[in-house]
């Protein structure tokens, strides 16, 4: 659309709303309170749109999928694809595609209606109010290094213990990194320098197992075949227990396809923990 023509469309709505939605200046145009409140709104009515054209199109097609499925790094390497396997041997046309990262960045392509569901660290209920969230497993988070480390193999060892190794985490944003801050902030010490932060998961790994340094991690990460030679230290004022599970848009429409694997991961979750 031509800059004029969306010019005057802006400003014939301003006039049917009977409110500014630009305040235009020198400096440019910013967008006022009226006119946040409208693109809110605006976004919510995109992301309906969006499940209602979905749901057409998988009723016209028969064909399942796309699924688009956004999971941590843990869960992609251990019990989703075992989900996703057993989804695509009974319906070979399924199409699925599968994106890693962080809670943070998952959580952002969520709300934006990008991806269909996240399997990762269910958010805190403050955080979640336009969330459906599933539980499924409960993890142990802390600190892990190389079998090698100096620090493996002694008992209850105290958050200072570990202050004087380098640290390798994900970003800050992420909530394994704040709440490592935090343990060390109600333990009255220091948050500890990072030395590399990284959003990728095998070179977290692969560093881990080159030096001494140290990540704040939960317990199935060292189960995972690059992660061999890992271990989880003994500090028990570093360590937390987390929920873990299924993260959908509160009221959006999920596909048959994307409920059949939901389903599955369920039942093999169940599985995995009665053994």
């Amino acid at each position: 659309m031509a800059q004029p023509t969306l010019t005057k469309s802006i400003r014939a709505l301003e006039v049917e709303l009977g409110v500014a939605l630009f305040e235009r200046s020198a400096r440019g145009v910013v967008v006022t309170p009226f006119g946040a409140a409208l693109q809110r709104h605006a976004e919510r009515v995109g992301l309906q749109l969006k499940d209602a054209t979905d749901e057409l199109a998988a009723l016209r097609s028969h064909a399942g999928g796309p699924v688009v499925i956004g999971a941590g790094p843990a869960w992609l390497r251990r019990l989703l694809p075992e989900a996703v396997a057993g989804a695509i041997s009974r319906q070979p046309t399924l199409r699925v595609s599968l994106l890693g990262g962080f809670d943070d960045m998952l959580l952002k392509g969520l709300r934006a209606g990008e991806l269909d569901f996240v399997v990762a660290e269910l958010p805190p209920l403050e955080n979640a109010r336009d969330l459906d969230v599933l539980p499924l497993t409960t993890d142990t988070l802390g600190v892990v290094c190389r079998a090698s480390h100096p620090l493996v193999g002694r008992k209850r060892l105290a958050p200072r213990d570990v202050l004087a190794y380098p640290w390798v985490m994900p970003p800050h944003r992420t909530r394994a990194h704040q709440r490592l801050s935090a343990l060390f902030v109600s333990a009255d010490l220091p948050v500890p320098t990072i030395a590399v932060t990284t959003e990728s998961m095998a070179l977290l790994l692969r560093l881990l197992a080159s030096c001494d340094a140290l990540t704040f991690t939960v317990s199935t990460t060292i189960t995972l075949p690059e992660a061999a030679g890992l271990v989880m230290l003994d500090v028990p004022q570093l360590a937390a227990k987390r929920a873990a599970g299924i993260i959908t848009r509160k009221g959006a429409w999920v596909s048959p396809a994307a409920q059949s694997i939901i389903e599955d991961l369920r039942a093999i979750c169940a599985r995995v923990q009665r053994n």
